[in-house]
């Protein structure tokens, strides 16, 4: 946590900043290791305050690291007031613009009448973009979690099984495996269902024949997996088939393009390609893929607007979809760590069409 938050101090200085006020949740915790659910951090180029309140003061001792713990009352704002580095006069104090709404703004404006108050944007964000070995080692086990269970819930699927039964039994697995639980709530989507690239567990019924969509992702001491795989129960028709092969042609191709340099947008372009080709672009409407880590979705963006630019360290997901209304869809997706010299797919569940 040190490292991070020097990372941090660092960039106060590119910033013109004496300090920087943390206060969205996964940030805080990237940069101190506490999980709890009411917590800040104040950092200064030489220090770094982390304020909780009673509820949380000896889950705080045991995970915070790197900064001192200040104690204070339930409502954190309260005590910024009270920290020494913030009673400077004309302290240019760094917020963070995309969490703090306008009624927290005012209140933080007239607890600290001395502060120049300077919305910063990702500025914690553009640091976590590229994942540690620790970082690494952890979404690793997330995957690895997410491919086992996998393979588990192949051997639930038969027609007459509700979407939430399967979606129940995946997030019952996660958690006998390790899991903290689910990244996000689980897709189970089969049928016309399959087109929507959202479309959560519901109470319909599976039926012979019909793709079934699976979105998943395990979540271990906070990181996040991400994994889709679409299947057929029973035996694939032609046009399945068809659609299928050409899903997988587009995330291959993505795959093997991936490189540190590229753009997102250059990226996405490579499976997007590839559908386009094939006459079903409009089918298509979404990103190829994002990063992953403390969120799920989380930078750097992989679309056909993103100006992000790949980096080793980074961890994203590549998941290009065909999603055709009244009749099915399909989406694959794999998480990948982008390398010095291309990128390593973490996810091993296999991507040929499984018919159940």
């Amino acid at each position: 946590m040190k490292i991070r938050i020097r990372k941090v101090q660092r960039k106060l200085k590119e910033e013109n900043l004496d300090a920087l006020l943390v206060t969205t949740l996964t940030n805080v915790r990237y940069l101190s290791g506490y999980s709890g659910s009411n917590g800040l951090l104040v950092i200064a180029p030489q220090r770094s305050f982390f304020l909780t309140d009673f509820r949380y003061w000896e889950q705080a001792k045991k995970e915070v690291k790197g900064s001192k713990i200040v104690f204070g009352e339930r409502d954190l704002f309260d005590d910024l007031p009270k920290l020494d580095i913030l009673k400077s006069k004309r302290i240019r104090l760094g917020f963070e613009s995309e969490n703090l709404n306008c009624t927290s703004y005012r209140r933080l404006k007239n607890l600290l009448p001395q502060a120049l108050l300077v919305p910063t944007e990702k500025l914690i964000e553009s640091l976590m973009m590229i994942k540690d070995q620790e970082e690494l080692k952890t979404i690793r086990k997330a995957v690895q979690i997410t491919d086992r269970v996998f393979s588990q819930i192949l051997n639930f699927i038969q027609p007459g099984i509700t979407e939430q039964d399967l979606a129940a039994e995946i997030e019952y697995m996660m958690k006998k495996d390790g899991a903290e639980g689910p990244a996000f709530d689980t897709i189970v989507a089969s049928g016309f269902r399959s087109a929507l690239p959202h479309g959560r567990a519901s109470r319909k019924k599976i039926k012979q024949g019909e793709f079934v969509t699976f979105d998943m992702g395990a979540l271990v001491d906070g990181y996040c997996a991400d994994l889709t795989r679409t299947v057929v129960v029973g035996k694939a028709k032609a046009r399945q088939k068809k659609i299928y092969d050409l899903v997988l042609k587009a995330q291959k191709k993505a795959i093997k393009s991936a490189r540190p340099g590229l753009r997102g947008v250059e990226l996405d372009k490579t499976a997007r390609d590839v559908i386009k080709k094939a006459g079903l672009g409009k089918y298509f409407g979404h990103g190829l893929g994002h990063g992953i880590g403390l969120m799920v979705h989380d930078l750097p963006k992989v679309s056909s607007k993103s100006g992000d630019i790949l980096a080793p360290g980074m961890v994203i997901t590549i998941e290009p979809g065909v999603y055709i209304p009244k009749w099915g869809g399909v989406r694959i997706e794999d998480d990948v760590l982008i390398t010095k010299r291309g990128c390593e797919v973490l996810t091993q569940s296999p991507k040929d069409l499984l018919e159940i």
